[in-house]
């Protein structure tokens, strides 16, 4: 999680504001709260949060008492479904998920009181009945693949043909963000190294790769973009 950054009496520019330890009295010097993607804070603090004006907040998540101890995942993780279990917690803890996490396996046993999300959950279908089960409140998305070991990639990038060269097998892709396909990929490609696609974003290919990657995409949050193959346009 990024570092509380304060200028003067101003919190800003936070992916995550994490203000589960603080109390009302901690925020009574803070006079705007500006530049954050989610703050994540105590019931108790929602009156002293009110009262400190907001610029470019995306979302607040307020967390209810617990006896327990609150779990927080921010970020853009990869887990296995034995993270849900808390084998080493109490029955009363949180866990409180905030970000882009991908799940890797079955989840066998969920161990806590609560799970709240904000953001996105991408999970393998088998683990469905128990996240459904296990989360008690959701501010985002959860998708689920049907792949073995699916591969993450958050941000902006580029995949020619040499990176699906030297795929053995084929895999299950998750892409949040804005991504592009080049103009070299052909749909062998796809078929060969794909086995299916979780577009949380943009993803733009040439025109006759659209309707293969639309017949992959599991899911799809975001647009699938056809551009025009700079060959055929140089040739006009």
């Amino acid at each position: 999680m990024e570092e509380l950054k304060v200028t003067g009496t101003t919190i800003e520019n936070l992916g995550v504001l994490d203000l589960i330890e603080m109390k009302p009295e901690d925020l009574a010097a803070v006079t705007q709260i500006q530049n954050v993607g989610v703050i994540i804070a105590p019931e108790a603090l929602s009156g002293a949060l009110m009262k400190i004006p907001q610029r470019n907040v995306g979302m607040t998540v307020t967390i209810p008492p617990s006896s327990g101890k609150i779990k927080l995942l921010t970020g853009q993780l990869t887990v296995d479904g034995e993270a849900f279990a808390n084998r080493s917690g109490s029955p009363e803890d949180m866990l409180v998920i905030a970000g882009q996490i991908i799940i890797t396996s079955e989840i066998e046993a969920v161990g806590f009181k609560e799970v709240i999300v904000a953001g996105q959950i991408i999970a393998p279908k088998k683990a469905e009945r128990a996240l459904v089960g296990a989360v008690t409140r959701l501010t985002g998305q959860i998708a689920y693949y049907t792949g073995e070991s699916p591969r993450l990639f958050v941000g902006n990038d580029t995949f020619s043909k040499a990176f699906f060269d030297l795929i053995d097998g084929n895999m299950a892709m998750v892409l949040i963000g804005n991504f592009e396909f080049g103009s070299d990929v052909d749909t062998a490609v796809l078929k060969q190294k794909v086995a299916e696609l979780v577009v949380i974003g943009e993803l733009r290919a040439p025109m006759e790769l659209v309707p293969l990657l639309q017949l992959l995409t599991v899911v799809k949050l975001g647009n699938i973009v056809g551009k025009e193959n700079a060959a055929a346009q140089s040739e006009q």
